[in-house]
């Protein structure tokens, strides 16, 4: 999906996984006598059974007349081969509560048919990877029945010859089965598979830390889409994966022989992404990095580093996007203290002295040298995102629009394009106020993915509280006294800069409109992404969309430090890795390429200044 887009979305890349490995582990399971032979994994297997009795899934009515096959298939667009995104997936799916279902079950008509995933068979490890999966439909109003025996051992035989976290086949010595009835169905079968029972769940096992493709660490082939069980890259770009030589030859020949070159400097760039002054950084920017490992060890929530998943008394990063409560946390809430061991600090309330009035860090080690902070805290993966703005403030825009004298004002206004994720990390702009103690700074968090609860609301961040601007209130002063934020889904005034993170241009059909708005207001925007590919694809929406372009992309020495795996490919992705601009269409107000790009335009040449002398009039001659 990635290779279509340049955007990566957590969901859809586990539903790609996810059908990956059901049709690499689909048609008849293993005979028990090879799988019998596999070799034994040490720890044991979970299996779980997960009734549902509340949730349900609409599909719109009329699916199959506008979307679906020949056969009249109710799914409509979902089960054709065409990418989807998002928004696709909200307009042909909606989930409904059963139990408001049949209270309402006289008033009109229901605006589809409901289908209900009476139950999943979840099968684990001790760590509680995901290794497969099966589910059951049925009906709203049907009763219960018990867990069927035989579509739970054909799971575990497809699991066993292809588990879904990768590697590869092997067997569980043993095998937690916590339903009675069904560890009763499976003894015979499972004896004959060289598997014991053991009749109650594991002690101390949680949910999974992560259901998202990180945890699961498999790799998907960019021809097919199935399950690559040990992938073959391309041997000329090694950038993308393939399950077997005919995907790989097959491939060779199509698409991506017009992207292969380009893929390989993309490769080639991957040492100087993991240059990076951390001691974790030989571990992090590993193409095998287990993100949930490297935070669990240091006492962070397995989740990841995002939202909401290891805050502690602020949940949403200051923001209270989640939870009732007020509609933003204090600073002091912000999760920080969570990477530390109890006792100790991770961010200091200030800095033990301002920054320098006529410099400007240009690098992680410059910054937490200044902060206090040692090169072993991994803060720089949540101040990867006001750090980067910072960056575009004091380098990139006084570099590209020296006229702007924008390291001059004292008031500046960030428009902060299609917000998406950093709306669960408003808190930690707040680090702007500490590192541009000068300038007033106000955040405009624009996009559909804004809350109708904050649509329209004002805030000034401080380090110990959050006040609210109700509306009429004039401008606060921000600086080293706060942040000044809002949130809006329409455009406000016009900004002096504007800024985008992970945009993908591609994929979300508001750009369609967002674009040509800053084409006409001809503000300087630049968009921070997680690869050069995703770089590429940007230029070419930006083109197709407003005739524009976007400039080179550069390095971003802010960078957030963990690396992030591909799905079906190899390539080195970090948030926030580098950063283009946008080129409008015609040179007239627009922004400019970046001096070392431009050849230098010679001074038009002068006529010869006169001499005083040739001003004078001419002297009488001499008798």
């Amino acid at each position: 999906m990635e290779f279509l887009t340049g955007y990566r979305a957590e969901l859809l890349e586990l539903v790609a996984l996810v059908l990956g490995w059901r049709r690499g582990a689909g048609g008849a399971p293993p005979k028990p006598g090879a799988l019998r032979r596999l070799p034994p994994e040490p720890g044991p297997w979970v299996l779980h059974t997960l009734p549902n009795a509340r949730l349900g899934v609409a599909l719109p009515a009329g699916g199959a007349r506008r979307g679906g096959g020949p056969c009249g298939d109710p799914r409509g667009p979902l089960c054709g081969d065409t990418a989807l995104t998002l928004p696709d997936l909200r307009r042909a799916l909606a989930f409904v509560s059963l139990e408001e279902e049949e209270e309402e079950e006289d008033g009109g008509t229901p605006p589809g048919p409901v289908l209900v995933v009476t139950r999943v068979l979840l099968l684990t490890d001790a760590r509680g990877v995901p290794l497969g999966f099966d589910f059951e439909l049925g009906s709203p109003r049907a009763p219960p029945a018990p867990p069927p025996a035989r579509r739970a051992l054909a799971l575990l035989c497809r699991a066993m010859g292809c588990p879904m976290a990768g590697g590869p086949p092997r067997r569980p010595r043993q095998l937690a089965v916590g339903d009675a009835g069904l560890h009763a169905a499976l003894q015979p079968a499972a004896a004959h598979l060289g598997v014991t029972l053991v009749g109650t769940p594991l002690r101390g096992w949680g949910p999974p830390p992560s259901l998202g493709t990180p945890a699961l660490r498999s790799r998907l082939c960019h021809a097919c889409g199935g399950l690559a069980r040990t992938p073959l890259p391309c041997p000329q770009c090694r950038a993308v994966l393939y399950c077997s030589e005919g995907c790989r030859a097959a491939e060779a020949l199509g698409v991506h022989r017009g992207w292969c070159r380009q893929l390989r400097g993309f490769m080639g760039r991957a040492a100087a992404l993991a240059q990076l002054p951390f001691t974790f950084t030989a571990e992090v920017t590993s193409e095998t990095f287990d993100k949930e490992r490297f935070l669990g060890a240091r006492g962070a929530h397995p989740g990841g580093l995002g939202p909401p998943q290891h805050a502690g008394a602020g949940p949403d990063y200051g923001v209270g996007l989640g939870g009732a409560g007020p509609p933003l946390g204090t600073p002091p809430d912000l999760p920080f203290e969570g990477l530390l061991p109890a006792g100790e600090v991770a961010l200091p309330p200030a800095p033990p002295e301002p920054p320098p009035p006529h410099g400007f860090f240009s690098s992680w080690q410059q910054y937490y040298a200044w902060r206090g902070l040692p090169l072993s805290s991994p803060l720089a993966a949540l101040l990867s995102y006001p750090l980067s703005l910072y960056y575009i403030v004091t380098s990139l825009v006084p570099q590209h629009f020296p006229e702007l004298n924008i390291l001059r004002k004292r008031s500046l206004r960030v428009q902060v394009e299609e917000s998406g994720r950093e709306l669960q990390l408003v808190g930690l702009f707040w680090e702007l106020s500490v590192l541009l103690p000068r300038v007033s700074l106000e955040l405009l968090f624009l996009g559909g993915s804004v809350p109708p609860a904050l649509d329209g609301r004002r805030f000034l961040l401080h380090r110990t509280e959050v006040q609210e601007l109700l509306p009429g209130t004039p401008p606060k002063a921000g600086g080293a006294r706060g942040v000044q934020v809002g949130f809006s889904t329409r455009p406000g005034p016009r900004p002096d800069l504007v800024i985008g993170f992970n945009p993908g241009f591609a994929l979300k059909e508001s750009w369609l409109s967002a674009l040509p708005r800053l084409q006409a207001q001809r503000v300087p925007a630049y968009f921070a992404e997680g690869g050069e590919y995703g770089c590429a694809v940007a230029g070419a929406a930006v083109g197709a969309a407003t005739g524009g372009g976007t400039g080179p992309p550069l390095l971003n020495p802010f960078r957030c430090p963990l690396r992030r795996p591909g799905l079906d490919n190899a390539l080195p992705w970090y948030a926030n890795a580098f950063i283009f601009q946008l080129l409008y269409k015609g040179g007239a107000g627009g922004p400019r390429p970046p001096p070392a790009a431009a050849a230098p335009r010679p001074a038009p040449a002068s006529p010869p200044r006169p001499r005083r002398r040739d001003k004078r009039p001419p002297r009488p001659p001499r008798r």
